[in-house]
């Protein structure tokens, strides 16, 4: 073989890696649109949230207001406080709505 021939073998496999990876880029673009789409909904989230997470920093005082970090024993209590009160209030509206011949009734 000559030298031309070499350079012609060269310049040709150069022209077909070129192509080869061409194609390649080429396939690859759509996924690419798609992907930059989906980075661009998820960045609209993720700024959702933050600004959510946001206004409720601003709401805890400190992170020992945090319920995973107070003790259980004291969480059921309040808890169970609450529901007392909130069926007290229940009552107490309930017995309101009664007609008065039926305040002797428990329900």
């Amino acid at each position: 073989m000559s030298w031309w021939q070499w350079v012609l073998l060269w310049i040709l496999l150069a022209v077909l890696g070129t192509a080869y990876l061409g194609w390649r880029v080429w396939r690859l673009w759509a996924p690419l649109k798609r992907l930059g789409s989906e980075l661009a909904i998820a960045q609209e989230q993720l700024a959702a949230i933050e600004a959510k997470i946001d206004t409720l920093d601003e709401q805890l005082r400190s992170v020992d207001d945090l319920a995973v970090l107070q003790d259980p024993a004291q969480l059921r209590r309040h808890r169970s406080d609450l529901k007392a009160q909130q069926r007290a209030q229940r009552e107490a509206r309930r017995k309101s709505r009664r007609p008065e011949w039926a305040h002797h009734v428990e329900w």
